[in-house]
Protein backbone atom coordinates (compact mmCIF):
# COMPACT_ATOMS: atom_id res chain seq x y z
CA UNK A 1 0.00 0.00 0.00
CA UNK A 2 0.89 3.42 -1.10
CA UNK A 3 0.64 6.76 0.41
CA UNK A 4 -1.64 9.05 -0.72
CA UNK A 5 0.11 11.61 -0.78
CA UNK A 6 0.62 12.53 -3.98
CA UNK A 7 -2.43 11.55 -5.26
CA UNK A 8 -3.86 13.55 -2.92
CA UNK A 9 -2.07 16.89 -4.42
CA UNK A 10 -3.21 15.56 -7.87
CA UNK A 11 -7.05 15.44 -6.76
CA UNK A 12 -6.98 18.83 -5.16
CA UNK A 13 -5.29 20.19 -8.27
CA UNK A 14 -8.65 19.13 -10.47
CA UNK A 15 -11.06 20.40 -7.46
CA UNK A 16 -9.27 23.93 -7.98
CA UNK A 17 -8.68 24.06 -11.46
CA UNK A 18 -12.13 22.27 -13.06
CA UNK A 19 -15.99 22.29 -11.87
CA UNK A 20 -17.48 19.35 -10.87
CA UNK A 21 -19.24 18.41 -14.35
CA UNK A 22 -16.20 18.05 -16.21
CA UNK A 23 -14.51 15.88 -13.26
CA UNK A 24 -17.45 13.56 -13.57
CA UNK A 25 -16.86 13.13 -17.18
CA UNK A 26 -13.27 11.69 -15.70
CA UNK A 27 -14.63 9.51 -12.72
CA UNK A 28 -16.83 8.12 -15.24
CA UNK A 29 -14.27 6.95 -17.74
CA UNK A 30 -14.23 3.77 -15.61
CA UNK A 31 -16.37 2.24 -13.56
CA UNK A 32 -13.23 1.20 -10.76
CA UNK A 33 -13.72 4.74 -9.70
CA UNK A 34 -16.29 4.33 -6.74
CA UNK A 35 -16.48 7.46 -3.79
CA UNK A 36 -14.26 4.84 -1.54
CA UNK A 37 -11.35 5.91 -4.32
CA UNK A 38 -12.05 9.49 -4.16
CA UNK A 39 -12.20 9.30 -0.24
CA UNK A 40 -9.05 7.42 -0.08
CA UNK A 41 -7.35 9.77 -2.42
CA UNK A 42 -8.55 12.90 -0.21
CA UNK A 43 -8.45 12.44 3.21
CA UNK A 44 -5.45 12.41 5.19
CA UNK A 45 -3.15 9.57 5.95
CA UNK A 46 -4.61 6.90 3.63
CA UNK A 47 -3.00 4.65 1.58
CA UNK A 48 -4.24 2.75 -1.98
CA UNK A 49 -2.87 -0.16 -3.65
CA UNK A 50 -0.38 0.25 -6.76
CA UNK A 51 -3.00 -0.78 -9.11
CA UNK A 52 -4.96 2.05 -7.64
CA UNK A 53 -2.21 4.50 -8.34
CA UNK A 54 -1.71 3.81 -11.95
CA UNK A 55 -6.02 3.49 -12.69
CA UNK A 56 -5.95 7.12 -11.21
CA UNK A 57 -2.54 8.45 -12.93
CA UNK A 58 -3.56 7.04 -16.89
CA UNK A 59 -6.84 8.26 -16.55
CA UNK A 60 -5.82 12.02 -15.28
CA UNK A 61 -3.29 11.59 -18.26
CA UNK A 62 -5.73 10.62 -21.26
CA UNK A 63 -8.38 13.00 -20.07
CA UNK A 64 -6.08 15.84 -20.32
CA UNK A 65 -5.10 14.90 -23.87
CA UNK A 66 -8.80 14.50 -24.36
CA UNK A 67 -9.49 17.91 -23.80
CA UNK A 68 -6.13 19.14 -25.72
CA UNK A 69 -5.04 19.89 -22.51
CA UNK A 70 -0.74 19.74 -21.61
CA UNK A 71 -0.38 16.80 -18.79
CA UNK A 72 3.13 19.02 -18.45
CA UNK A 73 1.14 22.13 -17.56
CA UNK A 74 -0.96 20.38 -14.88
CA UNK A 75 1.87 19.33 -13.47
CA UNK A 76 3.46 22.55 -13.16
CA UNK A 77 0.12 23.62 -11.87
CA UNK A 78 0.82 21.41 -8.56
CA UNK A 79 4.58 22.81 -8.22
CA UNK A 80 3.22 26.29 -8.34
CA UNK A 81 0.31 25.66 -6.05
CA UNK A 82 3.03 24.01 -3.68
CA UNK A 83 5.33 26.96 -3.97
CA UNK A 84 2.35 29.37 -3.22
CA UNK A 85 1.21 27.14 -0.49
CA UNK A 86 -2.47 27.11 -1.95
CA UNK A 87 -4.51 23.94 -1.86
CA UNK A 88 -1.42 22.10 -0.18
CA UNK A 89 -2.35 19.20 2.27
CA UNK A 90 -0.39 20.84 4.92
CA UNK A 91 -0.60 17.98 7.66
CA UNK A 92 -0.19 15.30 5.35
CA UNK A 93 2.86 16.88 3.83
CA UNK A 94 4.47 17.78 7.77
CA UNK A 95 3.89 14.77 8.89
CA UNK A 96 5.79 13.13 5.92
CA UNK A 97 8.98 15.02 6.42
CA UNK A 98 8.74 14.92 10.88
CA UNK A 99 11.83 12.07 10.56
CA UNK A 100 13.56 14.35 9.16
CA UNK A 101 12.81 17.95 10.78
CA UNK A 102 16.30 18.06 12.70
CA UNK A 103 18.32 17.57 9.59
CA UNK A 104 16.43 20.04 8.05
CA UNK A 105 17.37 22.08 10.33
CA UNK A 106 21.22 21.38 11.02
CA UNK A 107 21.95 21.30 6.87
CA UNK A 108 23.87 23.66 4.80
CA UNK A 109 21.90 23.01 1.80
CA UNK A 110 18.08 22.43 2.36
CA UNK A 111 17.67 20.80 -1.21
CA UNK A 112 20.77 18.73 -1.21
CA UNK A 113 18.63 16.84 1.93
CA UNK A 114 15.74 16.93 -0.12
CA UNK A 115 17.41 14.68 -2.78
CA UNK A 116 19.28 12.28 0.62
CA UNK A 117 15.89 11.39 1.66
CA UNK A 118 13.99 10.66 -1.36
CA UNK A 119 14.30 6.64 -0.90
CA UNK A 120 13.31 6.90 2.29
CA UNK A 121 10.17 9.04 1.25
CA UNK A 122 9.53 6.75 -1.41
CA UNK A 123 10.03 3.03 -0.80
CA UNK A 124 8.91 1.45 -3.41
CA UNK A 125 12.02 3.32 -5.87
CA UNK A 126 14.38 0.12 -5.36
CA UNK A 127 18.41 -0.07 -5.57
CA UNK A 128 18.16 3.99 -5.28
CA UNK A 129 21.49 5.75 -5.00
CA UNK A 130 23.74 8.60 -6.14
CA UNK A 131 25.54 7.64 -9.18
CA UNK A 132 27.98 11.05 -9.28
CA UNK A 133 27.89 13.99 -7.31
CA UNK A 134 30.31 16.78 -7.78
CA UNK A 135 30.51 20.53 -7.49
CA UNK A 136 31.61 22.82 -10.18
CA UNK A 137 31.32 26.86 -10.15
CA UNK A 138 29.24 26.50 -7.22
CA UNK A 139 26.27 24.04 -8.26
CA UNK A 140 25.72 20.64 -8.16
CA UNK A 141 26.22 18.09 -10.27
CA UNK A 142 24.24 15.11 -9.51
CA UNK A 143 23.43 11.83 -11.14
CA UNK A 144 20.18 9.80 -9.30
CA UNK A 145 19.56 6.35 -10.49
CA UNK A 146 16.74 4.56 -9.18
CA UNK A 147 14.62 1.18 -10.68
CA UNK A 148 10.75 0.06 -10.43
CA UNK A 149 10.52 -3.72 -10.08
CA UNK A 150 7.78 -3.58 -12.15
CA UNK A 151 8.45 -0.33 -14.33
CA UNK A 152 5.08 1.22 -15.13
CA UNK A 153 3.21 -0.29 -12.15
CA UNK A 154 2.24 3.29 -10.97
CA UNK A 155 1.75 4.81 -13.83
CA UNK A 156 2.69 4.04 -17.64
CA UNK A 157 5.25 6.91 -17.97
CA UNK A 158 5.86 8.45 -14.56
CA UNK A 159 8.73 10.74 -15.99
CA UNK A 160 6.92 14.09 -15.55
CA UNK A 161 5.33 13.27 -12.50
CA UNK A 162 8.72 11.98 -10.92
CA UNK A 163 10.20 15.45 -12.22
CA UNK A 164 6.93 17.13 -10.34
CA UNK A 165 7.38 14.88 -7.10
CA UNK A 166 11.48 16.20 -6.77
CA UNK A 167 10.49 19.91 -7.05
CA UNK A 168 7.74 20.15 -4.70
CA UNK A 169 10.13 18.53 -2.38
CA UNK A 170 12.36 21.92 -2.35
CA UNK A 171 9.48 24.12 -2.99
CA UNK A 172 7.40 23.06 0.51
CA UNK A 173 10.71 23.64 2.29
CA UNK A 174 11.14 27.24 1.15
CA UNK A 175 13.70 26.96 -1.36
CA UNK A 176 13.66 27.54 -5.26
CA UNK A 177 12.75 24.59 -7.66
CA UNK A 178 16.01 22.88 -8.80
CA UNK A 179 17.49 25.12 -11.83
CA UNK A 180 17.44 22.36 -13.92
CA UNK A 181 16.19 18.11 -13.84
CA UNK A 182 16.37 15.64 -16.65
CA UNK A 183 16.22 12.11 -17.46
CA UNK A 184 19.23 10.62 -18.74
CA UNK A 185 17.80 7.15 -18.81
CA UNK A 186 14.32 5.72 -18.32
CA UNK A 187 12.65 2.51 -17.26
CA UNK A 188 9.77 3.81 -20.00
CA UNK A 189 10.21 2.34 -23.39
CA UNK A 190 10.21 4.94 -26.28
CA UNK A 191 6.55 3.71 -27.47
CA UNK A 192 4.88 4.21 -24.10
CA UNK A 193 6.83 7.20 -23.31
CA UNK A 194 4.64 8.26 -26.84
CA UNK A 195 1.50 7.54 -25.17
CA UNK A 196 -0.34 7.06 -27.62
CA UNK A 197 -0.29 10.66 -28.89
CA UNK A 198 2.28 9.26 -32.20
CA UNK A 199 3.51 6.07 -33.43
CA UNK A 200 7.04 5.15 -33.47
CA UNK A 201 8.05 2.89 -36.46
CA UNK A 202 11.37 1.09 -35.43
CA UNK A 203 13.87 -0.10 -39.12
CA UNK A 204 15.85 -2.35 -40.40
CA UNK A 205 18.36 0.24 -40.07
CA UNK A 206 18.56 0.38 -36.29
CA UNK A 207 16.85 3.84 -35.86
CA UNK A 208 13.56 5.03 -34.69
CA UNK A 209 11.41 7.05 -37.07
CA UNK A 210 7.93 9.29 -36.33
CA UNK A 211 6.25 10.57 -38.76
CA UNK A 212 8.73 10.02 -41.27
CA UNK A 213 10.85 11.71 -38.79
CA UNK A 214 14.36 10.14 -37.70
CA UNK A 215 13.82 10.67 -33.63
CA UNK A 216 15.99 7.53 -31.95
CA UNK A 217 18.57 5.14 -32.99
CA UNK A 218 18.97 1.36 -31.04
CA UNK A 219 22.21 1.59 -28.30
CA UNK A 220 22.80 -0.29 -25.48
CA UNK A 221 22.67 1.40 -21.49
CA UNK A 222 26.43 0.98 -21.48
CA UNK A 223 26.61 3.95 -24.32
CA UNK A 224 24.46 5.70 -21.83
CA UNK A 225 27.04 4.84 -19.33
CA UNK A 226 29.41 5.62 -21.07
CA UNK A 227 28.32 8.79 -22.52
CA UNK A 228 27.81 10.13 -18.87
CA UNK A 229 31.01 9.55 -17.58
CA UNK A 230 29.19 6.72 -14.85
CA UNK A 231 30.32 3.50 -13.48
CA UNK A 232 27.93 0.83 -13.13
CA UNK A 233 28.14 -2.66 -11.62
CA UNK A 234 26.11 -5.24 -13.42
CA UNK A 235 27.58 -5.58 -16.49
CA UNK A 236 24.90 -7.59 -18.18
CA UNK A 237 22.54 -4.50 -17.72
CA UNK A 238 25.52 -1.96 -19.95
CA UNK A 239 24.57 -4.20 -22.84
CA UNK A 240 20.69 -4.13 -22.90
CA UNK A 241 19.58 -2.20 -26.02
CA UNK A 242 17.41 0.76 -25.52
CA UNK A 243 16.36 3.54 -27.94
CA UNK A 244 18.24 7.10 -27.65
CA UNK A 245 16.21 10.22 -28.38
CA UNK A 246 18.14 11.80 -31.13
CA UNK A 247 15.33 14.42 -31.49
CA UNK A 248 12.53 16.06 -29.17
CA UNK A 249 9.26 15.13 -29.86
CA UNK A 250 6.27 17.38 -29.05
CA UNK A 251 2.45 16.22 -28.77
CA UNK A 252 1.40 18.85 -31.84
CA UNK A 253 -2.25 19.31 -30.21
CA UNK A 254 -1.26 20.01 -26.60
CA UNK A 255 2.86 20.83 -26.63
CA UNK A 256 3.45 18.03 -24.35
CA UNK A 257 6.71 17.29 -24.38
CA UNK A 258 6.72 12.80 -25.03
CA UNK A 259 10.32 12.37 -25.58
CA UNK A 260 13.69 14.10 -24.44
CA UNK A 261 16.11 14.32 -26.79
CA UNK A 262 19.16 12.51 -25.43
CA UNK A 263 17.68 10.10 -22.92
CA UNK A 264 17.90 6.28 -23.44
CA UNK A 265 14.68 4.62 -23.46
CA UNK A 266 13.45 0.78 -22.16
CA UNK A 267 16.97 1.15 -20.10
CA UNK A 268 17.17 -1.30 -17.10
CA UNK A 269 17.52 1.63 -14.66
CA UNK A 270 15.66 5.56 -14.48
CA UNK A 271 18.90 8.30 -14.21
CA UNK A 272 18.07 11.93 -13.16
CA UNK A 273 20.74 14.89 -13.83
CA UNK A 274 20.23 17.44 -11.21
CA UNK A 275 22.16 20.41 -11.68
CA UNK A 276 21.29 22.84 -9.11
CA UNK A 277 23.08 26.38 -7.10
CA UNK A 278 24.68 24.57 -3.82
CA UNK A 279 24.29 25.66 -0.59
CA UNK A 280 21.06 26.97 -0.96
CA UNK A 281 19.69 26.90 2.88
CA UNK A 282 15.99 28.70 4.98
CA UNK A 283 16.71 29.81 8.37
CA UNK A 284 13.15 28.59 8.87
CA UNK A 285 12.57 25.42 6.40
CA UNK A 286 8.85 24.63 8.37
CA UNK A 287 7.52 27.67 8.80
CA UNK A 288 5.40 27.67 5.51
CA UNK A 289 4.15 25.03 6.33
CA UNK A 290 3.31 25.37 10.28
CA UNK A 291 1.38 28.61 9.10
CA UNK A 292 -0.80 26.09 6.44
CA UNK A 293 -1.66 23.92 8.92
CA UNK A 294 -2.85 26.75 11.34
CA UNK A 295 -4.64 28.08 8.23
CA UNK A 296 -6.02 25.55 7.36
CA UNK A 297 -8.08 25.11 10.63
CA UNK A 298 -9.64 27.77 9.42
CA UNK A 299 -11.59 28.45 6.49
CA UNK A 300 -9.05 28.43 3.76
CA UNK A 301 -9.90 24.81 2.96
CA UNK A 302 -13.73 25.26 2.68
CA UNK A 303 -13.95 25.66 -1.14
CA UNK A 304 -11.87 22.80 -1.64
CA UNK A 305 -13.97 20.78 0.81
CA UNK A 306 -17.53 21.98 -0.59
CA UNK A 307 -15.84 21.07 -4.11
CA UNK A 308 -15.24 17.56 -2.75
CA UNK A 309 -18.66 17.04 -1.34
CA UNK A 310 -20.51 18.49 -4.48
CA UNK A 311 -18.52 15.69 -6.40
CA UNK A 312 -19.32 12.55 -3.91
CA UNK A 313 -22.55 13.67 -4.40
CA UNK A 314 -22.75 13.62 -7.82
CA UNK A 315 -20.74 10.55 -7.82
CA UNK A 316 -23.76 8.75 -6.49
CA UNK A 317 -26.14 9.57 -8.82
CA UNK A 318 -27.39 6.83 -11.72
CA UNK A 319 -29.39 7.00 -14.81
CA UNK A 320 -31.10 3.54 -15.89
CA UNK A 321 -32.06 4.12 -20.22
CA UNK A 322 -33.90 1.06 -21.37
CA UNK A 323 -33.88 0.29 -24.92
CA UNK A 324 -37.16 -1.82 -25.86
CA UNK A 325 -36.84 -4.18 -29.00
CA UNK A 326 -40.76 -4.39 -29.24
CA UNK A 327 -41.60 -0.98 -30.44
CA UNK A 328 -37.44 0.23 -31.02
CA UNK A 329 -37.45 3.40 -28.31
CA UNK A 330 -35.76 4.12 -25.40
CA UNK A 331 -36.68 5.41 -22.06
CA UNK A 332 -34.77 7.01 -19.37
CA UNK A 333 -35.33 6.46 -15.55
CA UNK A 334 -38.87 5.07 -17.07
CA UNK A 335 -39.80 8.50 -18.92
CA UNK A 336 -39.68 7.86 -22.61
CA UNK A 337 -36.85 9.40 -24.83
CA UNK A 338 -37.16 8.66 -28.61
CA UNK A 339 -37.53 5.82 -31.47
CA UNK A 340 -36.66 4.46 -34.76
CA UNK A 341 -33.40 5.07 -35.92
CA UNK A 342 -32.68 8.08 -33.14
CA UNK A 343 -33.36 5.15 -30.98
CA UNK A 344 -31.17 2.88 -32.67
CA UNK A 345 -28.35 5.39 -32.84
CA UNK A 346 -27.85 6.09 -29.29
CA UNK A 347 -28.87 2.37 -28.59
CA UNK A 348 -25.35 1.36 -30.33
CA UNK A 349 -23.68 4.04 -28.38
CA UNK A 350 -24.48 2.76 -25.50
CA UNK A 351 -23.95 -0.69 -25.94
CA UNK A 352 -20.10 0.12 -26.96
CA UNK A 353 -20.16 2.72 -24.22
CA UNK A 354 -21.02 0.33 -21.32
CA UNK A 355 -19.01 -2.52 -22.77
CA UNK A 356 -15.57 -0.73 -23.06
CA UNK A 357 -16.05 2.79 -21.75
CA UNK A 358 -15.68 4.43 -24.94
CA UNK A 359 -16.49 7.98 -25.35
CA UNK A 360 -15.09 9.39 -28.73
CA UNK A 361 -17.00 7.86 -32.04
CA UNK A 362 -17.10 8.49 -35.75
CA UNK A 363 -19.56 9.64 -38.02
CA UNK A 364 -19.31 6.29 -40.47
CA UNK A 365 -19.30 4.19 -37.88
CA UNK A 366 -22.84 4.43 -37.87
CA UNK A 367 -22.99 5.38 -41.72
CA UNK A 368 -22.33 1.88 -42.09
CA UNK A 369 -25.16 0.54 -39.97
CA UNK A 370 -28.16 -0.36 -42.48
CA UNK A 371 -30.56 -0.23 -39.65
CA UNK A 372 -29.64 3.54 -39.39
CA UNK A 373 -28.51 4.21 -42.88
CA UNK A 374 -30.52 2.61 -45.09
CA UNK A 375 -29.30 4.06 -48.01
CA UNK A 376 -25.59 3.99 -48.24
CA UNK A 377 -25.19 6.68 -51.18
CA UNK A 378 -27.06 9.35 -49.13
CA UNK A 379 -26.64 8.57 -45.91
CA UNK A 380 -28.01 11.24 -44.21
CA UNK A 381 -26.51 10.49 -40.59
CA UNK A 382 -25.50 14.16 -39.73
CA UNK A 383 -29.26 15.08 -39.59
CA UNK A 384 -30.61 12.12 -37.75
CA UNK A 385 -27.81 12.43 -35.09
CA UNK A 386 -29.14 16.24 -34.82
CA UNK A 387 -32.54 14.19 -34.00
CA UNK A 388 -31.06 12.43 -31.26
CA UNK A 389 -29.03 15.43 -29.70
CA UNK A 390 -32.57 17.39 -30.27
CA UNK A 391 -34.40 14.27 -27.90
CA UNK A 392 -31.55 14.54 -25.51
CA UNK A 393 -31.93 18.50 -24.85
CA UNK A 394 -36.04 18.35 -24.59
CA UNK A 395 -36.25 20.16 -27.74
CA UNK A 396 -37.01 20.15 -31.31
CA UNK A 397 -34.74 22.97 -31.71
CA UNK A 398 -30.83 21.22 -30.96
CA UNK A 399 -29.48 25.19 -30.31
CA UNK A 400 -31.87 25.80 -27.85
CA UNK A 401 -31.39 23.30 -25.43
CA UNK A 402 -33.79 22.95 -22.34
CA UNK A 403 -33.45 20.39 -19.57
CA UNK A 404 -34.38 17.65 -21.39
CA UNK A 405 -31.89 14.73 -19.98
CA UNK A 406 -28.68 16.60 -20.77
CA UNK A 407 -28.37 16.53 -16.80
CA UNK A 408 -27.50 12.69 -17.38
CA UNK A 409 -25.79 13.13 -20.41
CA UNK A 410 -24.97 14.81 -23.65
CA UNK A 411 -23.61 14.08 -27.01
CA UNK A 412 -20.96 16.99 -28.12
CA UNK A 413 -20.17 17.39 -31.62
CA UNK A 414 -16.80 18.45 -30.93
CA UNK A 415 -14.95 18.06 -34.39
CA UNK A 416 -16.27 17.47 -38.20
CA UNK A 417 -16.76 13.94 -38.88
CA UNK A 418 -16.58 13.24 -34.77
CA UNK A 419 -18.36 13.29 -31.87
CA UNK A 420 -18.33 12.36 -28.20
CA UNK A 421 -20.51 11.02 -25.65
CA UNK A 422 -20.40 13.31 -22.14
CA UNK A 423 -21.74 11.37 -19.22
CA UNK A 424 -22.39 13.05 -16.37
CA UNK A 425 -23.92 10.33 -13.98
CA UNK A 426 -22.97 6.89 -13.63
CA UNK A 427 -24.93 5.05 -16.55
CA UNK A 428 -27.23 1.64 -16.26
CA UNK A 429 -28.33 0.97 -19.85
CA UNK A 430 -30.06 -2.97 -20.40
CA UNK A 431 -31.80 -3.66 -23.32
CA UNK A 432 -35.60 -5.71 -23.35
Amino acid sequence: MLSNLFLQLTHIELLISYPVKDILTLVKRDSRFTVKTLNDIYFEDSFVDEGTHRLIMNNVVNWLYERGENPDAFVQRIIDRCAAFEGVPARSVLRSYLPYVSQFYATKDVRQLCLDIIPKRYPLLTDSKFLKRDVVDGYRKEYFAFRFETPGVLITNPMRWFNGLVQIGAVLLGTPPYEHLTFKASQTSFVEALEGRETAEIRDDGFVYVKGRRVGQNMSFGDCIAENDLTWDVDAEKKMTCVKALEEVVDEKTGAHLIQKGCYYGAPASIVFIDYKADVVTPEPFNKLMSAVVKQEFDSWQPIQKAQEQLLEAMNDSVTIVYYKSDDSISVNNKHLMRNVPARILRNLLREYTATGREEYENREFKRDPAICMDPLRPNFESRLNRVIAHINGCDDPSKPTEGVKKYFEIERHRRGGFRFVPKSKIIFREE
